[in-house]
């Protein structure tokens, strides 16, 4: 087929991190959930996503491994129905997942210096202690755009790539792209 038609970005829908920061200090970032809301927002991208699609599409989603992008997923899914399901491919991309920050170490007394020495620094480069900077998500980006890349020149390439991930991943990935 060559190359897909569409290569669609969504980040994850409303989760308990967006509703509430101080649910990083006893969940781990790549446990957080979606909200009640984020499940009907991303079952309404869901819905648009149908509005798109051609009868002939052939879809790919890769979602990060965060339980946010893979309920994000599973919801949009959900709401393709099952004339897409025979249709649709969906892979966890590892590359792709949140940016190593370790928020459950950072405590609300040392996050306002850490923004501080970041926006000082340079927020592209600033390596958050314990985590990775934007530069550090960019390469892994890098090696995944590669791949997919490469994955163009199948002759079963799908017509429409989805990535479910999260925001900095998106601006990153767009950057490379």
């Amino acid at each position: 087929m060559g190359r897909p038609r569409l290569i669609i970005l969504i980040r994850h829908a409303q989760s308990e991190g967006n509703q509430n920061k101080a649910i990083h200090q006893t969940i781990p970032d790549h446990r957080v959930k979606l909200t009640q809301f984020g499940h009907e927002q991303a079952r309404a991208a869901g819905h648009r996503l149908k509005d798109i699609l051609l009868p002939t599409d052939t879809l790919q989603i890769y979602t990060s491994p965060y339980r946010r992008t893979r309920e994000t997923t599973a919801n949009i899914v959900e709401s393709l129905g099952d004339d897409w399901k025979e249709k649709t491919t969906v892979y966890e991309e590892p590359r792709i997942r949140e940016q190593g920050e370790l928020l459950v170490a950072i405590l609300f007394a040392t996050q306002e210096r850490i923004w501080q020495e970041r926006a000082a620094y340079g927020h592209f480069f600033y390596r958050i202690p314990n985590g990775e900077s934007a530069a550090d998500a960019y390469d892994r980006v890098s090696g995944f755009n590669e791949s997919l890349w490469r994955q163009f020149a199948e002759p079963d390439c799908p017509s429409v790539i989805i990535l479910v991930t999260h925001g900095l991943m998106t601006r990153v990935f767009l950057m490379k792209w």
